[in-house]
C-alpha cells in the first residue's frame, strides 16, 4: 500500500497505490486530507476491493448451471473418443456400473472429499482389487479435470484423494497349484487353462477364439487372432499350436457360431466360473493373467531367446526390429514345442514329502480322429500352398470336422 500526495490548484490531492491478486488499484482518496483521515479512507477502499473480488470468484465458481456427475458424463466419454479412438471401454465400463450410481446425482460442485472416501470403503468393502479402484479414481479425477477446463467447475477437490496404488503383479503359477486346478476344474475350464499356458493370449481372446483364427502351414497349426482392442492390448499376429493347444481345442466337440469356447459369452462370464475353480482347488491370490506370466517364464526356463518370447507376447520389439527382422515361423515353432514338453513335465511333477508314486497326468490327448485326419487329408504332398486356408477349402473343411 503507497499513498501519493500530490500538490494542485485545488490543494493536495491523495492517491492510493494498491496491488491484490497481481491487479494494481489506483482510487482518489480527496484533496487535503489528514493522515488519519487518508488511512481510514484507504482501509475502506481496501476493504470493498477485497469484498468485491471475492463476490467474484463466488459468482465464476459455482455457476448456476452446475451440471450434476452422470450429466456431464457424455461429455467426458464424447471427449475421450476424439482424443483416442482406440479405447477399450474399461473406462466406460467403470463408469457405467460403479461411478454413475455413486456420484450420478450429484453436482459437481457438490463432490467433497468425504464422498471420494466414502466410495474408497464401499469398493474395498465389496473386495475390489486394488488396481480396479485405482483405475477408477483415474477416471473420477479425469471427469472432474475435464469439467475444470469446460468451466463448469471451479477446481477439482478430489486432487488429493489418497488412491491405492496398483502393484505390479510377478506371479507365477507353480507346478502344485496347476496339478490342484486341474483336479478341481471341468474339462472345459482346464481346456482354456491349457490353451493359456500354451499359446500366452489374454482370457478375453481365449474366451473369443474362433475357428476362422486356425490357419494350416507346411509345418503345422497356427493361431492367427483378431487384434488387440487397443494399442496398449498387443497381440501376436500368429502363433504356432503344439501338441498340448492343438489336442485342448477338441475338434470332437460342437462348435456354434464357429467359437470354441461359447459356452461363455465373454471373459467376464468365464471370471466367475475361474474364481470358482481356484477356490475348490485351494489356491489363493492367482488370477487367470497370471498364467500368461507363467508362459512367459516357462518359455525363458525352456531356453527360448527373449526375444522370441516378445514376439509370441505380442510386444513391440526394441528399436527398429519389427521392420526389418522377418521369418519367425521356424523359431517360434521350436519355442512352443519346448514348451510343450517342459508343461507335461511341470505336470507331471511328483509333489508332497512322500513323493507319491501315481503323478498327475495331461488329461488332453489328441483325438484319434484328429490325428487320422492329419496323416489322411493334410499330407505334406497334399498341403495348400498357402499361407492361410479359407474355411471353404477341403483341407480346412475336413480338419475342423466334429464328425
Amino acid at each position: 500500500m503507497n499513498i501519493r500526495r500530490t500538490p494542485t490548484s485545488k490543494g493536495t490531492r491523495s492517491v492510493l497505490t494498491y496491488w491484490y491478486q497481481g491487479i494494481r488499484y489506483r482510487p482518489f482518496l480527496g484533496i487535503n486530507l489528514s493522515t488519519d483521515k487518508e488511512r481510514d479512507a484507504a482501509l475502506k477502499i481496501i476493504t470493498a476491493i477485497h469484498k468485491n473480488t471475492a463476490e467474484k470468484q463466488i459468482t465464476r465458481a459455482l455457476p448456476p448451471e452446475s451440471p450434476t456427475f452422470g450429466t456431464f458424463v457424455p461429455t467426458y466419454l464424447q471427449y475421450m473418443k476424439a482424443k483416442r479412438r482406440d479405447l477399450d471401454h474399461r473406462n466406460e465400463k467403470a463408469l457405467t456400473l460403479h461411478l454413475i450410481p455413486h456420484f450420478g446425482l450429484k453436482r459437481l460442485a457438490d463432490v467433497r472429499m468425504e464422498d471420494g472416501l466414502v466410495y474408497l470403503e464401499k469398493r474395498r468393502a465389496e473386495k475390489a482389487a486394488e488396481g480396479t479402484i485405482e483405475r477408477e479414481c483415474a477416471v473420477l479425477s479425469a471427469v472432474l479435470n475435464l469439467a475444470v477446463e469446460c468451466e463448469a467447475l471451479d477446481k477439482n477437490r478430489l486432487r488429493r484423494l489418497h488412491v491405492p496404488q496398483y502393484v505390479k503383479r510377478e506371479r507365477v503359477a507353480e507346478s502344485w497349484e496347476l496339478q490342484k486346478i486341474q483336479q478341481a476344474a471341468s474339462q472345459e475350464v482346464w481346456r482354456v487353462v491349457i490353451l493359456a499356458l500354451q499359446t500366452g493370449m489374454r482370457e478375453s481372446k481365449l474366451i473369443d477364439m474362433h475357428e476362422e483364427w486356425l490357419v494350416q502351414r507346411g509345418d503345422g497349426l497356427w493361431l492367427a487372432p483378431s487384434p488387440g482392442r487397443s494399442s496398449n492390448k498387443r497381440v501376436a499376429k500368429a502363433i504356432p499350436i503344439n501338441d498340448l493347444a492343438r489336442a485342448a481345442l477338441r475338434w470332437d466337440l460342437p462348435r456354434p457360431g464357429g467359437r470354441f469356447f461359447w459356452r461363455w459369452k465373454d471373459a467376464n462370464s468365464f471370471k466367475h466360473r475361474w474364481l470358482d475353480t481356484i477356490e475348490r482347488a485351494g489356491v489363493h491370490e492367482l488370477h487367470f493373467h497370471d498364467l500368461r506370466h507363467t508362459f512367459a517364464t516357462w518359455l525363458l526356463e525352456a531356453g527360448v531367446d527373449y526375444i522370441v518370447i516378445e514376439k509370441l507376447l505380442g510386444h513391440r520389439l526394441p528399436g527398429t526390429g519389427d521392420l526389418y527382422i522377418h521369418d519367425w515361423d521356424s523359431r517360434l515353432r521350436d519355442a512352443v514345442t519346448r514348451l510343450a514338453v517342459l508343461t507335461e513335465q511341470k505336470l507331471r511333477e511328483k509333489i508332497g514329502a512322500k513323493k507319491q508314486e501315481k503323478a498327475f497326468q495331461v488329461p488332453l490327448e489328441v483325438p484319434p480322429s484328429y490325428v487320422e485326419l492329419i496323416q489322411n487329408r493334410v499330407s505334406s504332398g497334399k498341403m495348400v500352398p498357402r499361407d492361410r486356408i479359407e474355411l471353404s477349402t477341403p483341407a480346412f473343411s475336413g480338419l475342423c470336422s466334429t464328425n
